[in-house]
């Protein structure tokens, strides 16, 4: 299969999983207790009131006319306006989209960098004093929440090196510098519990790459034993770390709430939080729906990447 095909192929499968994102959350947001209007008004509004918000909103319209009315403007690009504040969906997402967005990259970038080397560590000297090191760490990350990361950041760094801010987002736009100086202490803290998982994996995936026939023929033919790892053994051992690093991605962008809600930053999380507690049904379904296309595209670009990783694989045909 050849890539033009592969992607075309791809890009269908995403259009019907986004349409089974969108019609899931458009109810499901509707299924939980709460009305947006009352909550707006007041619990001793005047009925007359609530129905004529209901009515402005479109909320008095049966289920199925809201969604195929929704549907329609997001064939348009539409995503509607914030029942709260009455701004485009669109643009309340973009004014929170940057400190969210760097959090999560700088945080995967940490992982990778956290996971990679150790995990290669660990395979080569397998139950040697580094393995055990580099296990007790990629365990200790995994077990410690986020935001419990953060507040120790905060209390061990962030205290003591004044030159680190503990407190809001610079964008980067107001300087390289300060803007990375806002977002590593929480970056680290997204990054690290994932940099542990990631590094199990990597450690998991040298160990087999390692004990395949192809690498005991490489070594038997004398190549030098970095030329073996490093080349014929790292590019298989990426495949599963690089899957998995394309998922915690997405996860990441949209989990990274308890984290900006430590270090003071206003994202998307919390965003899509404050949404949920009023009931906020477009900027709900909006910021779902942003989080599950990046999870999406995500994933092709995964797939994209293998054949960067490892040339011999093929689309629609291994290797």
């Amino acid at each position: 299969m050849g890539l033009k095909k592969y992607l075309l192929k791809r890009l269908v499968h995403s259009v019907f999983v986004m349409l089974f994102v969108v019609t899931v959350v458009f109810f499901a947001v509707r299924a939980v207790p709460g009305d947006p209007a009352r909550l707006m008004l007041g619990g001793d509004a005047d009925p007359a009131a609530l129905t004529a918000l209901r009515q402005e909103l479109g909320l008095n319209q049966p289920l199925y006319v809201q969604y195929f009315q929704w549907l329609r403007r997001l064939l348009t690009g539409n995503f509607g306006e914030s029942i709260r504040t009455g701004e485009p969906v669109l643009g309340s997402l973009a004014q929170v989209a940057g400190p969210t967005i760097s959090i999560a990259a700088l945080g995967m970038v940490i992982a990778l960098m956290i996971a990679v080397p150790t995990g290669i560590l660990s395979s080569v000297k397998r139950y040697e004093i580094e393995d055990y090191v580099s296990t007790t760490i990629a365990f200790f990350g995994i077990s410690m929440p986020a935001f419990w990361i953060g507040i120790v950041l905060i209390l061990v760094i962030g205290v003591n090196v004044d030159s680190i801010p503990t407190f809001g987002y610079t964008p980067i736009d107001e300087g390289v510098s300060p803007w990375f100086r806002s977002i590593i202490l929480p970056a680290f803290a997204v990054g690290f519990p994932y940099g542990g998982i990631l590094m199990r994996m990597m450690r998991s995936s040298m160990l087999e790459v390692l004990n395949e026939d192809y690498m005991r023929t490489a070594r038997a033919k004398g190549l030098s034993s970095n030329l073996v790892l490093f080349k014929h053994g790292l590019q298989n051992a990426l495949i599963p770390v690089v899957t998995l690093a394309g998922i915690f991605l997405a996860v990441v962008l949209g989990g990274v709430v308890a984290v900006e809600i430590v270090f003071g930053i206003r994202g998307i999380g919390r965003l899509l939080i404050g949404s949920i507690n009023r009931r906020d049904f477009p900027l709900i379904q909006g910021t779902v729906l942003i989080i599950s296309f990046v999870f999406v595209l995500a994933n092709i670009v995964v797939d994209l990447l293998y054949t960067m990783i490892n040339p011999r694989i093929k689309y629609g045909g291994g290797e």
